[in-house]
């Protein structure tokens, strides 16, 4: 695709999570005003089924017809279904078939053999240095796909919250950052733009508290982000808004800017 087409091209971006569908329709980068919508998912859990079931109904319904109708789309799945790690550097990178043997193991190493069975992929990190690394359940991705081309759209990119908020957050530059779902929080370090350091964990409604000690125990295991003086705070909770520790800064992002920094948007 040249960048002239892409330029003109529109892009619907969806964010999918265990209680909510966020989308806008996007061109150049920019929302197209009026095209924002979200939408509530009566789900009691976390498991993506009736998110997935939400997605199908969300596309096919009749308002679809009009702005959102046979784009291509770009979806943004929670972190309750994207299992995160950094991958240490490897020759075995080079090949696709050796990296996909590598990235396999390390995420086993780190989640269990379970992890032998997902649908593993890696950024495209510099040589030499580590990848971040996403594993997610198969039939979640396979489901996805065959919603979007039952719909008519063909399904462009595939991809953490936790890669797009980096996206998202990188040009204010900060050292690291939190991003909170419900039930879900993760924590992230970043060096030139790049992730380069995550951790993750469930985290309850009143997640402020938490994020404090869990920032600490990090640091604990990792001093060597102790140094940072300052985390940005990515807030998708539904929460009411609390007071949080000096260290933690709210950043003005919401689901319509993250969707917005899809690669396709």
């Amino acid at each position: 695709m040249s960048l002239i087409d892409h330029l003109s091209k529109h892009t619907l971006c969806l964010h999918l999570g265990p209680r909510r569908l966020s989308a806008v329709v996007r061109r150049a980068g920019r929302a197209v005003p009026g095209s924002a919508t979200e939408l509530a998912i009566d789900n009691p859990g976390t498991h993506w089924q009736l998110p997935l079931d939400a997605l199908h109904g969300f596309l096919a319904r009749p308002s679809q017809a009009g702005a959102g109708a046979g784009l291509p789309l770009a979806l943004s799945l929670s972190n309750h279904w994207c299992r995160m790690s950094l991958a240490p550097w490897s020759d075995a990178l080079l090949t696709e078939a050796g990296a996909a043997r590598f990235l396999q193991t390390q995420m086993a190493a780190v989640y269990g053999e379970a992890a032998r069975g997902w649908s593993i992929a890696a950024d495209d990190a510099p040589y030499g240095q580590p990848r971040l690394v996403c594993g997610i359940d198969p039939e979640l991705l396979q489901g996805v796909q065959a919603v979007a081309r039952a719909n008519g759209h063909a399904c462009h990119a595939v991809e953490a919250l936790l890669s797009v908020a980096g996206r998202a957050i990188a040009p204010a530059k900060p050292r690291a950052f939190a991003l909170v779902e419900p039930g879900r929080l993760v924590l992230a370090a970043l060096a030139g733009g790049r992730i380069v350091a995550v951790q993750t964990q469930n985290c309850p409604p009143a997640w402020q508290a938490e994020l404090a000690q869990a920032w600490q125990r990090w640091t604990l295991r990792a001093p060597e982000l102790a140094g940072i003086d300052e985390v940005a705070v990515l807030d998708l909770s539904g929460a009411p808004a609390a007071e949080l520790a000096p260290r933690f800064k709210l950043a003005p992002l919401a689901a319509p800017e993250l969707m917005g920094e899809s690669i396709w948007a």
